[in-house]
């Protein structure tokens, strides 16, 4: 039994939808971020640690905001960091 043109692109056609939704839904799962540290070593991470290393960051930028006495850019950081902790815990 041969299949027509028509059958065949309809074939493709399901398949091509198949193909990208497991695609996308591979992609959700193994979603990954790259870091740099202090040394320029990269690093590929999954979200919660990229989060939990943006937060590292921040909480050592109030630091010193907080001990150099510019409270403007410490309110700043600090809703930065309370924005980042919400994302977190929305995980």
């Amino acid at each position: 039994m041969a299949l027509t043109e028509q059958e065949i692109e309809k074939i493709a056609e399901l398949l091509f939808t198949k193909l990208v939704k497991h695609q996308e839904a591979y992609e959700k799962d193994t979603q990954t971020y790259m870091v740099s540290d202090e040394f320029g070593n990269n690093t590929q991470v999954s979200e919660i640690e990229y989060y939990g290393w943006e937060l590292h960051k921040l909480e050592k930028l109030l630091e010193t905001y907080v001990d150099n006495e510019d409270y403007e850019k410490a309110e700043i950081i600090k809703n930065k960091i309370r924005m980042l902790r919400l994302k977190i815990n929305k995980l």
